[in-house]
């Protein structure tokens, strides 16, 4: 447990490093009026619709605990890159590393989880009744620590649409398909977003996962963020499992920043 707490410590500050690092490099091409505030993927479930603008770079970056039923799992850090390709779609890049310890006994798997590589297109704009919409695609790669990845590749698809409700009220909520190790699996999330201030965010979440021959892992969840500049947002949330399958509930934490502005 030393250890795993060690390398947590070790994580968290690399990542804090980095974001410190990243903060002082200087923007270049579009005006700042001309860029929106960053929206990140992190810590939520449902995603979201946003895609990164065009030739920025956004990392999205966390620490995460989780207290299953049979186990314990640590991730320190998780780590997703998301790049603008073009205008209204972007390439993704997600690893991270992972500890899990059986609550049965003393073994335990770490080392770095199977990379996701992926892309998400913005479909269409909000009009009306009509809600914002993008689509996600993602494959999870056999690769890593032989205890943390697949055998086989995992192609998952994401339907995600987004309502403002008011200028300060969102509602965002997916449906997403997978193939994984020989089955199937249905997802879905829900989002209910609400702007306290410029700066301050929060929201409350229902999502789940179903595959196959397997009992649905359901779970509640709600977070608190912070814009603390255009570029770069910190999170905080935690949830719980409502479901036999799911787990007891989790932490996590984290910021996201994108570059060059």
């Amino acid at each position: 447990m030393r250890k795993l707490d060690a390398l947590g410590c070790r994580g968290f500050l690399l990542l804090s490093t980095v974001c410190c690092l990243l903060l002082a490099l200087p923007g270049y091409g579009q005006k700042r009026e001309d860029i929106d505030s960053i929206d990140p993927g992190r810590p939520d479930q449902t995603n979201g619709t946003s895609v990164v603008q065009k030739h920025f770079v956004q990392l999205e970056g966390g620490l995460r605990y989780q207290e299953g039923r049979s186990s314990r799992t640590y991730n320190y850090p998780t780590l997703t890159v998301r790049y603008g390709l073009l205008d209204r779609v972007e390439l993704r890049l997600g690893t991270g590393f992972e500890a899990s310890v059986p609550s049965s006994s003393r073994q335990r798997q770490r080392g770095v989880g199977a990379p996701e590589v992926g892309t998400r297109v913005y479909l269409w704009d909000e009009k009306g009744v009509l809600p914002q919409a993008a689509f996600t695609a993602t494959a999870t790669l056999p690769v890593g620590k032989k205890e943390l990845r697949p055998t086989s590749p995992e192609a998952r698809m994401r339907l995600g649409l987004s309502n403002s409700l008011t200028d300060d009220l969102t509602l965002t909520y997916t449906y997403g398909y997978g193939w994984v190790q020989n089955a199937t699996e249905q997802k879905y999330a829900v989002k209910l977003a609400a702007r306290l201030s410029k700066q301050f965010s929060v929201y409350g979440e229902a999502f789940g996962t179903t595959e196959t021959r397997s009992r649905p892992d359901n779970e509640v969840d709600m977070g608190l963020l912070w814009l603390v500049r255009p570029n770069l947002q910190l999170d905080i949330a935690g949830g719980a499992g409502i479901s036999s399958a799911a787990p007891a509930y989790f932490i996590t934490t984290g910021a996201s920043i994108r570059l060059p502005y």
